[in-house]
């Protein structure tokens, strides 16, 4: 669990990356009514495909699908984890996609050889996200911030991996979209 007051700043530069067996999970939850009631006053516009399915006014779907997109990996089409990354910006704020489009590649512990390896014998590393409820700052109109499990699938018979991140979302007013601002993966 992470205190409130130790939760990572916006502006962190730093990554600290952490890979736990399969096993660590967190509580998946329904929106509060908080969140319901913003969603009817959210006039804010449709993500475009392959987002469109995603309600834009909430913070929670818009997580979980940024969480999916970047950690899910496909070593034969992409020429490192910065394909995933990029494929999930229009679910981000344009500070964040342009700060981390360099730096991609150490959201995850994922060697080159690694990758070349999963290339090699046509892995596909499907992700699934799971948001917690367990402590972290109080929700407002404008911020949104949570501790995930991303587990990541790579099929054939081998174990599924899972990653702890912690997710941040921000909008500018109410009736704005959501947008993510930041993401690390911790322990």
């Amino acid at each position: 669990m992470t205190p409130a007051n130790t939760w990572p700043t916006r502006g962190m530069t730093a990554l600290t990356v952490s890979v736990l067996l399969t096993g660590a999970g967190a509580c998946g939850r329904a929106p509060t009514p908080g969140e319901a009631r913003n969603r009817m006053d959210c006039p804010a516009a449709s993500f475009a495909d392959p987002f469109a399915r995603i309600d834009p006014c909430s913070a929670a779907e818009v997580a979980v699908a940024a969480l999916e997109t970047v950690f899910t990996y496909r070593p034969s089409e992409q020429a490192d984890q910065r394909s995933s990354f990029r494929a999930a910006t229009p679910l981000m704020t344009t500070d964040f996609a342009a700060r981390w489009d360099t730096t991609g590649p150490v959201l995850a512990p994922i060697t080159s050889m690694r990758w070349q390896q999963w290339r090699r014998l046509g892995i596909v590393l499907t992700a699934t996200a799971r948001l917690g409820d367990d402590d972290h700052p109080a929700d407002t109109d404008t911020l949104f911030a949570r501790v995930a499990t991303v587990a990541l699938h790579p099929g054939g018979g081998t174990p599924s991996t899972s990653l702890v991140v912690y997710i941040r979302a921000i909008r500018p007013n109410s009736p704005a979209g959501w947008r993510i601002s930041a993401l690390e993966v911790r322990t």
